[in-house]
């Protein structure tokens, strides 16, 4: 009886062990997100967004084949490509973002601040166009999926004389694409070519 009850004991402790164990691990693998901590100056962001006669024309695109010396472009077709002015709050979180994201720490905009944008939908070849800006600095930034296909071939039997049979099979790999970059409109009336790749 009393080796039992040892026995009761030492498995309730490796229970909630493993138990404790999973909690950690599941802390660990838990996504955290951060937002900066400076204060969103809206009248500012307001004043810096407001109409002029500047244009801002662009290309989307990602290089597939880093080998190739010709093509292997995927441009962003049908794409969202948005645009924030440029204030102390949006510099405070690309630097937080450039120091602390990792795959389970998120960085991101407040509610307020992601409201101060622009957006514009690239075309069939990934070109954009904000148009009807003041001068100023600006980040554009835009998510692109990129799919490749790949074919390999699998050994799927064999015959009495040992002769592999072989198969071919189909295969993607998809990649996500954060394509963002500073831009600065120097003068009124001013068009700016940029390209995000």
């Amino acid at each position: 009886m009393k080796n039992y009850f040892i026995l009761c004991l030492v498995m309730a402790g490796m229970a909630c062990n493993s138990i404790k164990q999973a909690d950690r691990l599941a802390n660990k693998q838990q996504e955290r997100i951060v937002y900066p901590e400076t204060v969103f100056d809206s009248v500012a962001a307001k004043k810096l967004i407001a109409y002029g006669n500047a244009t801002i024309k662009g290309l989307v695109y990602v290089k597939t084949n880093k080998l190739a010396l010709v093509g292997g472009k995927q441009y962003g077709s049908n794409v969202v490509v948005t645009l924030f002015p440029v204030t102390n709050y949006l510099m405070d979180w690309h630097k937080l973002r450039e120091k602390r994201e990792d795959k389970r720490t998120k960085v991101y905009l407040s509610e307020i601040a992601a409201r101060f944008r622009i957006e514009a939908k690239t075309d069939a070849y990934g070109r954009f166009t904000f148009g009807q800006l003041k001068p100023g600095k600006y980040f554009i930034q835009t998510f692109m999926t990129t799919t490749q296909n790949y074919t390999s071939d699998v050994e799927v039997g064999t015959n009495s004389y040992g002769t592999k049979y072989y198969q071919k099979q189909r295969y993607s790999k998809s990649k996500n694409h954060r394509l963002e970059q500073f831009v600065e409109i120097k003068a009124d009336g001013e068009i700016v070519e940029v390209t995000l790749k």
